[in-house]
């Protein structure tokens, strides 16, 4: 689920690049870097934010909890009823419950 996010990221083009971009700063905040080393591909969509500089802490481990709620967030952000995601999901019979925690949550989502 968290590849194809990352690559989501990388698929967002034109002009709701910005508008896309602008929603996620607003919605992030503080939190950014939660997202950032989730979805390091999200940094495409801020040439101006991210420099080599800034470091992303890949040693604290983060609870699924935290991982469910940041990617939902990112969902929200990035799909509409005019632009929605569709994901295709492959040998779930392999996903372990953690991983389909996360998938229920996103799709049981109704906001």
């Amino acid at each position: 689920v968290i590849s194809a996010l990352n690559q989501v990221c990388l698929m967002i083009k034109g002009r709701d690049r910005p508008v896309i971009a602008k929603k996620l700063r607003d919605e992030f905040g503080v939190d950014f870097s939660l997202l950032l080393r989730l979805l390091p591909n999200v940094s495409v969509l801020f040439p101006e934010l991210i420099s080599p500089a800034m470091s992303v802490e890949v040693g604290e481990a983060m609870n699924a909890r935290s991982v469910c709620f940041t990617l939902l967030r990112f969902v929200r952000v990035v799909s509409s009823p005019r632009h929605p995601i569709m994901l295709f999901l492959d040998d779930m019979q392999w996903a372990d419950s953690t991983a389909l925690d996360v998938i229920h949550t996103i799709l049981s989502d109704t906001m």
